[in-house]
């Protein structure tokens, strides 16, 4: 699959070898600093290097898409939040509205749905909170919904246009996105005492091992037909 993928990529429009060899680059460094040099600092700055350079890349060759920019936007603000602060709850709260702006570009909702995403995500946020949930979990419990509702929306383009690169993109990057989160739970259980803590250096292994790849596919995945054009 990733031979193919790789191939796809030398294909398509706007793509090219100087950002193959940035994103191998970027995943194959910081994959072999966790696994030889672990918790060394420059890893932590490879790899949001990495998530800054899928917005760059979005951004030169795929502006016109308002949706993917703005998503990966609010996916580096999360991140910005998540690595450098101990604040996770408006982390992964920034990680919804990066789901959100996904959700409109596949689903092609109306401008005025932002306004009722938001006012709906405070209010589950606010009944999980009022029904004894820990504020993190509610949270979570929000976020979950829309990676897999993009997930679904994901396969559906996929399956209506199965010789669409960037459908497929779509497919892989959100597959990839959920099996991160997937061990992003596992990881906070781990650490909140509800699963062995043996269990923390493979999955906080796994997290970037499935997070970049699936941020450089999405950052592939515009489904906006006409491309910017190379100077």
């Amino acid at each position: 699959m990733v031979k193919k993928v790789l191939a796809d990529l030398k294909r398509i429009p706007n793509v090219d070898w100087h950002w193959l060899l940035i994103w191998i680059g970027i995943y194959a460094s910081f994959l072999f600093l966790d696994v030889f040099v672990p918790h060394f600092y420059g890893a932590t700055l490879l790899k949001y290097a990495g998530i800054f350079l899928c917005l760059v890349y979005a951004y030169q060759k795929f502006r016109y898409d308002t949706l993917l920019i703005l998503a990966l936007l609010m996916t580096l603000l999360s991140d910005t939040i998540l690595v450098w602060t101990p604040y996770y709850i408006p982390g992964v709260y920034c990680f919804c509205f990066a789901q959100f702006f996904h959700m409109a570009r596949f689903a092609k909702t109306q401008p005025k749905f932002l306004a009722v995403f938001f006012v709906a995500v405070f209010l589950l946020f606010v009944f999980g909170v009022v029904q004894g949930l820990p504020p993190i979990y509610a949270i979570a419990v929000v976020y979950a919904i829309t990676l897999v509702t993009n997930v679904l929306l994901a396969v559906g383009w996929w399956r209506g246009d199965r010789g669409n690169f960037r459908a497929r993109c779509a497919l892989y990057g959100f597959v990839l996105f959920f099996c991160c989160d997937v061990c992003v739970a596992l990881q906070f259980l781990a650490r909140d005492g509800a699963l062995p803590v043996v269990i923390l250096p493979a999955v906080s292994f796994l997290v970037w091992l499935f997070y970049y790849p699936s941020q450089v596919l999405i950052s592939n995945s515009s489904n906006l037909a006409v491309p910017v054009s190379k100077k």
